[in-house]
């Protein structure tokens, strides 16, 4: 008997660790749990993730079982992979804010203080406008991608904020009401096949 099984395992390029249960009864009916996660990461906070579970007869699991794994397997792998970039970039940010830090000035005392207590000169990290809008033009190509990617909840915390950039208030708040909505449709849907 041949199968393609494994085919389409390895068509979903996203190689890791499947674990896969499957359940049968005595109706022709099963219950099949898929778990699926990259192995190069560890992270304990991941290990929360609950598995797939897909009812239906062997004819339904034939037809449907990849393309219902598809997306959520996407989604996890793209899970993955996001955390890494951000532990990445926020090192970048310690690092560089370690350098700002230095090269600021740090206590300066007044000559004129009654308390006799020093005085902390604050100053605001200063980001060019070229640099703001680069790092604008990049947020908006990541939502796109991840818009593309079916990854709403991914895209709308990538999404900048509106008190950042006032001047794009109205782009923000579309994108942001139309990956809301896009979300909320998903969650519906998954809800939906995995009742059945």
């Amino acid at each position: 008997m041949k199968t393609n099984f494994f085919e389409n395992i390895a068509s979903l390029n996203a190689p890791g660790i499947w674990k896969i249960g499957i359940q049968n009864d005595e109706n022709g009916r099963f219950v099949v749990s898929a778990l699926y996660a990259p192995t190069e990461n560890n992270d304990p906070a991941l290990k929360t993730i609950a598995p797939l579970i897909f009812k239906g007869t062997a004819t339904e699991m034939d037809e449907g079982f990849f393309e219902a794994i598809e997306k959520p397997v996407q989604e996890t792998a793209g899970l993955y992979s996001n955390l890494d970039a951000y532990r990445k970039s926020l090192e970048g940010a310690k690092k560089k804010l370690a350098q700002n830090n230095k090269s600021q000035p740090a206590k300066v005392k007044s000559e004129g203080d009654e308390d006799g207590e020093d005085d902390l000169e604050v100053t605001e990290p200063k980001v060019s406008a070229e640099e703001k809008k680069r790092i604008y033009t990049e947020a908006i190509r990541k939502v796109v991608l991840l818009n593309d990617a079916c990854k709403y909840a991914e895209a709308l915390d990538v999404l900048p904020s509106v008190t950042d950039y006032p001047e794009k208030a109205e782009e923000l708040n579309k994108r942001k009401t139309d990956l809301t909505r896009k979300k909320e449709q998903m969650d519906k849907a998954l809800q939906l096949f995995n009742q059945d």
